[in-house]
């Protein structure tokens, strides 16, 4: 059986529960009954009282506040009983004073105590009655007054003040009362966004405090049968924190965002330059205008930036109007290894090296946010180069804050003077002014302010940057250009140097095409090249039969794509004229026209089908006529005989046939008639026609005619004697 310790409370043979207040050996000890009021400490054998398995002493008290939580006065008086009764507890030297246990000579101690504080025996009693029943530790020398008001039972208990026109008695909540409001907060307020406490109250006094009226009608009870809506309050704020609150609304990810606590630094986990890079988009607040005609506005475009984390460096960026995407973030990156001369002559800033030392440098790894980032086409990132891809939670932008940062000073650095800028909370303001009207910039000008604000960045002292004391000592500036040179310098990078041309080709996205005897079908259009190796696969899938072939391509323009040989050798490819049609266009586009088309054929799926049946319907009519025609017809000869004189009905036939088909048109003299062209033997074709048999004329328009003919005869004699 378990050894039972000081404080330890267990169950007697008796029913009663006891508590250890001092061992004396193994099984025996000074013991005190809980189950009765007023009991002093008494020696007895352990094993006679108990039967059962002990339970920890803490288990009574683990609902008790600790002692450091009650009020300077709850605790001050605690203090003080217990320097009443510390002498009687110890000895001089600071021995447990085992006399006290003893009945005759406690009385003594009590009383010489109480004589030497001039305080009644009663309170000593009182004090020490406390001290071993309830733990032996200053806790239980608290006044009740201060233990009810951190240890009362759930429950008003009669409390609250009254109303002062005395209209009602104040409802006095009690254990089901707690329970049906906590589930009402949990379900109708703390779960939705925009309800309010004073609905969720309507709803715990329709659902639990009302009743049905002779009518069948739901009717609430009178004031003061139900908690008020303070009441109700008090019980959100007791067992609801203002985070759980917050959370239950909104969300763990917004308050994660607004309102968890901003510890620690970005620096923590970037190592060197070069180590973390990381990337973002968002939306420019410019409107611009077409380059061909300024009186057109295109909207705002899309900006992408690159820092690096280490030292707070832009190493790269785009601006352009596709929409955040796989493409937006490749030409970002790809501006890394740009030409940074040939950039700033373009959009007109000088150039100087030293303001560019991360050129060409790619990191060992990216840091985006489950965008782009995370898409099947980064994996490109993977291969080929040394660099891995991380992404942050979603919906916390905290987690790559330094790129968040870098937003806000770029349009801090724009927004003063230029035309067109109009942020987003503009949008939602009554009455605001329509900035978007005053836009005056082209993409490529626009391109220029975004230039301009990151060489101003990366060439001045950032603000709030905290220098590490051995860098303040070596008189090293925040400006983030010079700290990647001099950390790089002292610290050495962890990025890799790449060239443009190789990173385009590892970042344009790839796909299977298929090599047909057409030529290279990819994505709804058809390529080829003039090169031998794209010919002879041509003719061997015409040959044989068409197979796969890896391919990179750009998303913006189906112009053109790039073939992979399986020898390692890559293959430009041109649209055909069969896809002709298609240049210019974007793949997204084409897929699209591919879409549209499809839906338009499919839509007259069903007047297709109507024609088809309508024709089978006559068909079938003329069908059967024909059979019922041929069958009267037979006279009961053999079948093998029916083609006996086919020539003969044939022609026959074809004569048959001339003379219903064969008309000549209406002889008239109205002048929309066109009349015939004369040659040179018109007199021979017309002489030849009087000579024609009557039969080859129909009868109905022989008079006309010949009338006709005459009288073109008659002109055209004229006409040669005249001449």
């Amino acid at each position: 059986m378990q050894a039972l310790l000081k404080n330890d409370i267990f169950d007697g043979n008796d029913g009663s529960k006891y508590r250890v207040v001092k061992t004396t050996s193994a099984n025996s000890g000074w013991v005190v009954n809980l189950s009765q009021g007023h009991q002093w400490p008494v020696e007895r054998d352990f094993g006679v009282l108990r039967s059962h398995v002990p339970r920890p002493a803490a288990s009574s008290l683990h609902k008790a506040p600790e002692f450091a939580t009650y009020s300077d006065v709850a605790r001050g008086r605690a203090n003080a009983a217990y320097e009443v009764i510390k002498p009687l507890l110890l000895t001089t030297d600071g021995k447990e004073n085992t006399d006290i246990f003893n009945e005759s000579k406690r009385s003594h101690l009590v009383r010489a105590r109480a004589d030497e504080l001039k305080i009644s025996k009663t309170t000593i009693y009182r004090y020490l009655n406390l001290w071993w029943t309830c733990g032996q530790s200053k806790l239980a020398l608290v006044p009740g007054s201060a233990r009810n008001s951190n240890d009362q039972s759930r429950g008003t208990a009669g409390r609250g003040r009254a109303p002062q026109d005395g209209r009602y008695i104040v409802f006095q909540m009690q254990e089901q009362d707690i329970t049906r409001a906590k589930g009402i907060i949990e379900k109708h307020y703390i779960k939705k966004e925009q309800a309010t406490l004073a609905s969720a109250h309507r709803r715990l006094v329709e659902k639990h405090y009302s009743f049905e009226d002779g009518n069948g009608e739901i009717a609430i009870r009178p004031e003061g049968e139900y908690p008020s809506i303070h009441q109700f309050r008090h019980i959100l704020n007791k067992y609801y924190t203002c985070e759980q609150i917050r959370r239950g609304k909104y969300g763990d990810k917004e308050f994660d965002r607004e309102h968890a606590p901003m510890v620690g630094s970005a620096l923590e986990e970037a190592v060197s330059p070069g180590h973390i890079y990381e990337i973002d988009a968002t939306i420019l607040d410019v409107f611009l205008v077409a380059v061909a005609n300024r009186e057109c506005i295109i909207g705002k475009p899309t900006l992408y930036l690159i820092y690096d984390r280490k030292t707070r460096l832009c190493v790269g960026f785009y601006l352009g109007l596709e929409n955040a995407s796989w493409t937006g973030a490749m030409l970002a990156i790809l501006s890394i290894a740009a030409d940074k001369r040939a950039l700033c002559e373009k959009y007109g800033h000088p150039y100087d090296p030293a303001q560019w030392p991360a050129d060409g440098i790619f990191p060992s790894k990216f840091l985006g946010d489950r965008g782009e980032m995370i898409s099947y086409n980064s994996d490109r990132i993977c291969d080929g180069m040394n660099a891995t891809i991380s992404n942050t939670q979603s919906l916390l932008p905290t987690r790559k804050g330094l790129v968040e940062s870098g937003f806000k000073v770029t349009h801090t650095a724009i927004k003063s003077d230029t035309p067109g800028y109009a942020p987003d909370f503009l949008a939602k303001k009554r009455r605001a002014k329509h900035y978007h009207l005053d836009a005056s910039l082209t993409l490529d000008e626009c391109i220029s302010l975004v230039l301009g604000s990151i060489i101003e960045h990366n060439t001045t002292v950032m603000r709030r940057y905290e220098l590490t004391p051995e860098q303040t000592l070596a008189d090293w500036d925040a400006i983030p250009n010079e700290l990647w040179q001099n950390e790089v310098s002292h610290h050495g990078c962890a990025g890799s140097r790449y060239t443009y041309d190789y990173l385009q080709m590892q970042l344009m996205p790839r796909d299977k095409s298929t090599v047909t005897q057409d030529g290279i079908v990819f994505k709804g259009c058809i390529y080829s090249s003039d090169d031998e190796t794209i010919r002879r696969w041509i003719i061997q899938a015409g040959l044989r039969k068409s197979f796969k072939v890896e391919t990179s391509y750009d998303l913006r323009l189906v112009d053109q794509i790039i073939v992979h040989g399986i020898d390692g050798k890559t293959y430009p490819c041109y649209l055909t004229k069969d896809s002709k049609q298609f240049s210019g266009y974007s793949f997204a586009e084409v897929q699209y026209v591919r879409m549209r088309a499809s839906r338009m054929k499919r839509a007259n799926n069903d007047a297709k089908l109507q024609a088809q049946i309508d024709r089978q319907r006559r068909a079938d009519i003329v069908i059967e006529g024909g059979k019922k025609a041929t069958k009267a017809a037979l006279t009961g000869a053999a079948r093998s005989a029916r083609r006996a004189d086919t020539v003969a009905a044939r022609n026959a036939e074809k004569k048959n046939r001339r003379q219903s088909e064969v008309r000549f048109p209406m002889a008239t003299n109205d002048d929309s008639v066109t009349q015939f062209q004369h040659t040179e033997n018109a007199q021979d074709r017309l002489s030849l026609v009087d000579s024609a048999p009557a039969s080859a004329v129909p009868a109905k328009a022989e008079s006309s005619v010949a009338i006709r003919l005459r009288q073109l005869r008659s002109e055209k004699t004229n006409e040669l004697i005249h001449h």
